[in-house]
């Protein structure tokens, strides 16, 4: 009895692999049929295998919004990219939105390519390879400050744009080197969009350095966009609206005031 035991386990053990990887596909086909019925009104993505003849890619998404925000609170965008090496630079004020629209390009793009439904009216996209520079975090084992992180992590997406590949990078970068002053986090991070202009990638990055819209006047890949702000009765408001151009406002010193900090404003 224990000979035949040990037979058949031999025998399910080379088989035991393949049954795994169909049962956890099952799985990952199972829970993206549920997200599809639980959410009848999102809409399946096109994706476009290839590029055409002007090598352009494309994204291009109406009514986006991301997913895990209750419907009565989501504000959905349009977005669009479409040029080789094109950078989209988002300025907004705190709390205006710009982190939670890089999670919403981020976590559409990861459900059209797992091919799922996505919260959108409507996208098209080319195949990418995603790349994000979002929640960097420092390590005490580690012995890396947050801001050493953030550069390994940016350095890395450069590495992968050296090497030879199918697929361009859709990149997000949030508030691009905010772990540094003022001064060097600008110099930086104008180098730094100027080395991905023009490269086999497009993506967007978020900041509060004004200064960088700038990059837009002088280099043609370069587009600005913003979120803003309102102060009503005394509190910030925020539409979470999309718009071209560079941000208008600031909002740092209003939400110190409101919350009681002192603030000394110059004259």
């Amino acid at each position: 009895m224990a000979l035949r035991l040990n037979h058949y386990k031999s025998l399910i053990a080379g088989l035991l692999p393949t049954w795994l990887d169909t049962w956890f596909e099952l799985e990952a086909l199972n829970s993206l049929a549920n997200f599809a019925y639980l959410n009848p009104e999102y809409a399946l993505p096109e994706v476009i295998p290839g590029i055409d003849q002007t090598n352009s890619y494309l994204f291009h998404a109406r009514g986006l919004g991301h997913p895990l925000i209750p419907e009565e609170q989501k504000v959905v965008n349009d977005f669009a990219m479409s040029e080789r090496g094109e950078v989209v630079i988002i300025t907004g004020s705190n709390m205006s939105g710009k982190s939670t629209f890089l999670r919403t390009l981020g976590i559409n793009l990861c459900l059209a390519y797992a091919g799922g439904p996505l919260n959108a009216s409507a996208l098209q996209a080319s195949l990418f390879k995603l790349y994000t520079c979002i929640k960097v975090s420092d390590s005490v084992t580690g012995g890396y400050s947050y801001f050493y992180a953030e550069v390994r992590r940016l350095k890395g997406l450069l590495t992968e744009l050296e090497r030879s590949s199918d697929f361009p990078i859709f990149f997000l970068i949030d508030e691009i080197f905010k772990g540094t002053n003022n001064r060097e986090r600008q110099i930086g991070s104008r180098a730094y969009i100027q080395a991905l202009v023009g490269q086999n990638c497009m993506g967007v990055i978020s900041t509060h350095d004004l200064e960088l819209v700038k990059l837009a006047d002088t280099l043609p890949g370069i587009k600005n966009y913003h979120f803003k702000e309102d102060v009503i009765d005394g509190r910030m408001v925020f539409d979470y609206i999309l718009r071209p151009g560079p941000s208008p406002t600031t909002n740092a010193l209003k939400i110190m005031q409101m919350e009681g900090l002192p603030v000394d404003v110059p004259v």
